[in-house]
């Protein structure tokens, strides 16, 4: 725990968030890619041909879309916080930490959904989608595979419902979320 603290104290934030992809990465390879060689329905070799490609989406997708997101999402709150009525934006609040995790788990996974579908059926949207898709050889990696704008659609998809319906807003009650 004095590790952390220290890279925390002494490392500039954006190399801690490399670090911290290059231990997410450490971490998912010890349980995927065993679970691969046991369960593959296809066996292949360890270093395939776009493993590269891979990491450099990993890494990149890693870091930019939370970098591109920060805008977007800030410009949301505001204008949630200040032009949704208020009944609306406490609709959610002082539900147990339980049930509130889980409304925010099932708003976002629609919101999600729908991004992913609009993805596949707006040419403009599929322009950057199909970066997904373009992988010829499957492994848990291609997973990050993605056009960085695509995540940012995705994710602003997932967002947006969350914000509207005051999921994103600290748990807390009426009183607590009051404007001031």
């Amino acid at each position: 725990m004095e590790t952390l603290h220290y890279l925390q104290e002494h490392l500039p934030p954006s190399l801690l968030s490399v670090l911290r992809l290059f231990v997410w990465l450490f971490l998912l390879s010890i349980i995927f890619v065993p679970a691969e060689r046991l369960w593959a329905v296809r066996k292949q070799k360890l270093s395939r041909k776009a493993l590269l490609t891979d990491l450099t989406y990993y890494f990149i997708n890693g870091l930019l879309p939370n970098a591109i997101l920060i805008f977007p999402v800030s410009l949301l709150a505001w204008a949630v916080h200040r032009l949704m009525p208020w009944h609306l934006q406490t609709l959610f609040v002082g539900l147990p930490l339980w049930a509130h995790l889980a409304a925010v788990f099932v708003v976002v996974q629609i919101g999600v959904y729908w991004g992913h579908r609009w993805s596949h059926e707006v040419p403009f949207l599929w322009r950057f989608h199909v970066v997904h898709h373009s992988a010829e050889e499957m492994d848990w990696l291609v997973n990050t595979r993605a056009h960085p704008l695509d995540m940012v659609f995705t994710r602003l998809s997932g967002f947006v419902p969350l914000y509207l319906f005051g999921l994103a807003q600290p748990a807390g009650t009426a009183a607590d979320l009051a404007p001031v």
